[in-house]
């Protein structure tokens, strides 16, 4: 095997080597679609919270590597997907505290739901679903 071929052979394995489709965890979530548009808005092409939001159900926004909550917001340091469940460590923090490092698993239900599980409460699962804006 020549070495251009060799080289074109491991480029395609690196390439082929990483998920087909990742999960696209972007976006905006709420655990009420139907509430979207009064949970979120956007401004000059970024997603934002609404004023009094959260009467219209829980939600966060993520781009790139941070999460906003109403309350919240935290920068995603380690991002792990396998078996169909996402793992997330993120460094968090509150406009009065910072709130340390916080780990986050949620199922992957299919492109647009996910639910957040907490695995020694299997029983406290809640399911968000990405919003339309």
């Amino acid at each position: 095997m020549s070495k251009s071929a060799a080289r074109m052979l491991f480029c395609a394995c690196v390439l082929f080597s990483f998920s087909a489709h990742a999960f696209e965890l972007n976006g905006a979530w709420s655990t009420n679609p139907e509430n979207c548009g009064k949970m979120f808005e956007t401004k000059n092409n970024r997603v934002s919270f609404t004023r009094n939001s959260d009467v219209f159900g829980s939600g966060f926004i993520v781009e790139k590597d941070q999460v906003k909550g109403p309350a919240k917001a935290c920068k995603i340091t380690k991002y792990k997907e396998e078996g169909g469940a996402l793992h997330l460590i993120a460094s968090c923090t509150t406009d009065i505290a910072v709130l340390g490092i916080q780990e986050v698993s949620a199922k992957i239900n299919n492109d647009d739901q996910l639910t957040r599980i907490y695995p020694e409460f299997p029983e406290m699962a809640i399911s968000f679903h990405r919003c339309k804006l």
